[in-house]
């Protein structure tokens, strides 16, 4: 095993198993970037191209399949998905019997949750169970981790690139939403759990309420007919890369993320908030996380309670700005030179072998809890997982957005 100091270089290998424009590929090539930057020797590997939509600052190896005898030997090798946990583990072995490696799990959402694969969920539980150690983007999802399958986590913030900064897309001072407000559905409507159904008939009952407003939809695939049958959008952009998305973002006036509990952490509400949209967001796990205290936050799949949030928020200026306000709080708390210096923590935790004690002691706790284990689809709700302090900004972002926010330009 790898005995690094807290000084020294890494060499770490992210495996993907796909480039498709989706945010959980953005957020793994993002962090790739980050260690990159911060000195260390990163590896992408992948057998699909390198990403056309998104810069890769660090070494591409394009392999025929993530074969770990083609790998390059790593201190830490990080499966970015499910399906690369089997590889990342036998990297790590592959490397362990030279200079020493380990393999870490890089969670973004509980995939055996998923309601589109379930022919895949005996796979996916049988990944988790291996004895692996994971960063988490959000404390629900240590939670389960440890809950389910003893294994130690360390969250890691998601980290916004600069170009969501306010002043660098087009952020404006505005008293209040214009009379039609442009209402911003992000997300692939043929993923169910997104939720973009519920947003789609909260619209299409604000208009027969007399509510005048336009529908902006964004997402990775074009408009299809099951969604052109419940609500035609008036904008529908598709497959646009991050600077655009931005810039699209920056010009609506409140954003729907109606996400089901399967949500991982809801990046989309995180960047409206960066620049200054007001969001109402399910009351779930994930946004429970960071937008509690910056978001309306009302019952996943209900139509009528989106509606009502999203008018009372558009009828009301003042609470308007105090929302945008209260968001880009939150956001100030997910830039990038902290979310880089916690996922550097979190993978010299893993290179140094530490998590392996953590693993021993969440193991026994499992057993104990053995006959309290949820349903295989469940995801936990409410309370967050511990982490150590430094690790997550959630806390701190929320205690910021609790605050009054005195108004100003940047708002």
């Amino acid at each position: 095993m790898s005995a690094k100091g807290s000084g020294e270089r890494l060499a770490v290998t992210y495996l993907l198993a796909d480039t498709a424009l989706f945010g959980g590929t953005k957020v793994a090539l993002h962090q790739a970037n980050l260690m990159a930057r911060r000195g260390h020797e990163v590896t992408v590997a992948s057998p699909a191209p390198p990403p056309d939509w998104y810069p890769v600052g660090a070494r591409y190896l394009r392999l025929p399949a993530l074969d770990p005898a083609l790998l390059p030997s790593a201190d830490v090798t990080v499966a970015t998905f499910w399906s690369t946990i089997p590889a990342a583990i036998a990297a790590s072995a592959a490397a362990s019997g030279t200079s020493g490696g380990e393999a870490v799990h890089f969670c973004q959402g509980f995939e055996a949750s998923y309601t589109h694969n379930a022919a895949e969920h005996p796979a996916i539980l049988a990944a988790y169970a291996a004895p692996l150690p994971a960063l988490a983007v959000a404390p629900h999802l240590a939670e389960l981790l440890a809950a389910r399958f003893g294994r130690p986590a360390r969250v890691v913030p998601q980290p916004l690139e600069p170009f969501w900064r306010p002043g660098t897309v087009g952020h404006r001072w505005r008293a209040g939403p214009p009379a039609e407000p442009r209402i911003l559905v992000p997300s692939p409507f043929e993923i169910d759990w997104k939720g973009v159904a519920t947003a789609l008939a909260a619209i299409a009952q604000l208009r027969a309420e007399g509510f005048a407003c336009r529908l902006v939809r964004l997402s990775q695939w074009p408009l299809g007919e099951a969604e052109r049958a419940i609500l035609v959008p008036d904008e529908y952009h598709c497959a646009l890369p991050p600077p655009e998305v931005a810039r699209l973002v920056a010009g609506c006036d409140l954003a729907l993320c109606p996400s089901w509990e399967q949500e991982g952490f809801g990046l989309p509400a995180l960047e409206a908030m960066a620049c200054g949209v007001p969001v109402v967001a399910s009351d779930v796990s994930c946004y429970r996380g960071f937008a509690a205290a910056a978001a309306r936050l009302v019952p996943a799949r209900d139509p009528m309670a989106f509606a009502r949030a999203a008018r009372e928020v558009l009828s009301d200026p003042d609470g308007w700005r105090a929302l945008r306000c209260a968001g880009r709080q939150v956001a100030a708390h997910y830039e990038e030179e902290g979310a880089g210096e916690a996922a550097e923590a979190a993978l010299r935790w893993v290179a140094s072998g530490e998590w392996r004690r953590e693993l021993r002691r969440e193991g026994a706790a499992s057993c104990a809890d053995e006959a309290q284990r949820p349903d295989p689809g469940a995801c936990p709700g409410g309370r967050e997982a511990e982490a150590p302090a430094g690790e997550a900004p959630e806390g701190a972002a929320r205690e910021a957005a609790s605050r009054p926010c005195a108004p100003s330009a940047s708002c």
